[in-house]
């Protein structure tokens, strides 16, 4: 596992060197849980890769946006602006 930032975004990155899967097999799996990831990282902006890799295992990343911090002061003038 490992996990990598920027000032834009965040990778985090799973890979096993188990027996993993062919790429045809992804989808028709079962269950929810790469569609549960596409879903729950696209709605933060982010992207996925999952599938095999060619020296055997799995590997699944997620880029996900890192957020623009809130400033207190920036609040505060909104309120203001918003009187």
């Amino acid at each position: 596992m490992g996990v990598e930032y920027g000032r834009e975004e965040v990778c985090v990155e799973v890979v096993d060197d188990g027996r993993g899967c062919e790429s045809a097999d992804i989808d028709r799996a079962g269950g929810w849980g790469l569609v549960g990831m596409r879903e729950r990282v696209g709605l933060l902006g982010g992207r996925l890769s999952a599938g095999p890799r060619p020296e055997g295992g799995f590997r699944v990343a997620a880029w996900l946006p890192v957020p623009v911090p809130v400033v207190e002061s920036d609040v505060r003038a909104g309120t203001e602006a918003a009187r």
